[in-house]
């Protein structure tokens, strides 16, 4: 499988390459008032409006990253969303022998984990694509 790859608050994360649309510096955003905290507001990208998603803030990290971000613009059931993440590490090709289930992560939360991949000395933690963008409904 090929994973783009990416960090946020000195962790390596990885998304799978099908979901991704293209990697671009971060673009000035419109703030939407009255959004969840980490939605940050949305962007034009070509004509088209996509939601910003800090990743930084979806993690729980509330520092803000005061240099260079990028969009990784990722495709869910046709619509566009973009994560904003800290840097771009690149593209990485990992094999079955590579890659851990979230269940071997034992009391770490899992909530937005599919799986890990080790890549000769470095960890990447593999995000589910779905659950990151998924806003549950308080009722």
């Amino acid at each position: 499988m090929k994973f783009v790859t990416f960090s946020v608050y000195n962790q390596k994360y990885a998304v799978d390459i099908a979901y991704t649309e293209e990697v671009m510096v971060m673009l000035p955003y419109l703030e939407v008032p009255h959004s969840y905290e980490f939605v940050e507001g949305v962007v034009d990208i070509r004509g088209e409006i996509v939601p910003v998603i800090s990743l930084r803030k979806r993690f729980g990290v509330f520092e803000e990253n005061k240099g260079k971000t990028y969009l990784v613009v990722v495709t869910v059931d046709g619509k566009k969303y973009g994560l904003r993440v800290d840097s771009v590490e690149g593209v990485i090709d990992a094999n079955e022998t590579e890659m851990s289930s979230s269940s071997e992560l034992g009391e770490i939360s899992s909530e937005f984990i599919t799986s890990v991949v080790r890549k000769n000395t470095e960890l990447f933690i593999v995000l589910d694509v779905k659950k990151l963008i998924e806003i549950k409904q308080v009722v």
